[in-house]
């Protein structure tokens, strides 16, 4: 099992824990989400809680239903496959969101490793979405 694997198998147990009649943890869903993201990416500083404050308030009202909370998760995964170096060609974000991933990364350059910034730059170029 990979890292990746790992994340998405982490949130799909959250996901189905809510989704589990009589739960409590429905309305918890989206700080549960939040929090299992900074976790994997608290080794890159203040690009994950960023990205995370990002995530928050544009896709976590978008877990009611199953169909938000795969896109929820899908965007969630694609975000730490973007930071850990394993972003692949079937991840994608929509074009408003790269545009923000892309001043977040612009507003933490001078703090962030060499070698993370040119991999995020390298797949942000790649896509045309510089």
């Amino acid at each position: 099992m990979t890292d990746i694997d790992k994340f998405f198998s982490d949130a799909d147990r959250l996901v189905a824990r809510a989704s589990s009649p009589g739960s409590a943890a429905a309305g918890k869903l989206g700080s549960e989400l939040s929090r299992l993201f900074l976790i994997w990416t608290r080794d890159f500083g203040d690009i994950g809680t960023d990205l995370d404050a990002y995530w928050t308030g544009r896709y976590a009202g978008t877990l009611k239903d199953e169909e938000g909370r795969k896109a929820a998760i899908a965007w969630l995964g694609a975000a730490v496959s973007l930071l850990s170096g394993c972003f692949t060609s079937g991840m994608d974000f929509p074009d408003e969101d790269w545009r923000e991933i892309r001043e977040i990364i612009s507003a933490e350059a001078e703090n962030m490793d060499l070698d993370l910034l040119t991999s995020i730059l390298t797949v942000i170029v790649d896509r045309g979405k510089a």
